[in-house]
């Protein structure tokens, strides 16, 4: 979810410099547009690189023997 809220606001952050692009220099607005594509390809790299998907957890379910119940657990696969 944090991820997602990242992505947008530098979606808004990019928009608000283009609405106001024409009150700031040339330089100066190549300068921040380098930056702001440096930061979204090191966050989309990021995403990609760091997913942790190395991990495999089963799920149990609790059990009903006819007495008790045996509650569920996780087992990691590793």
């Amino acid at each position: 979810m944090i991820k997602a809220l990242i992505f947008l606001f530098v979606l808004l952050l990019i928009s608000f410099l283009f609405f106001f692009s024409s009150k700031f220099k040339k330089k100066t607005m190549i300068l921040i547009l380098s930056i702001l594509v440096i930061v979204m390809t090191v966050l989309t790299l990021a995403l990609i690189l760091l997913e942790d998907n190395s991990v495999e957890k089963l799920y149990y379910p609790p059990k009903f023997d006819g007495v008790k119940v045996i509650p569920g657990f996780f087992d990691e696969k590793n």
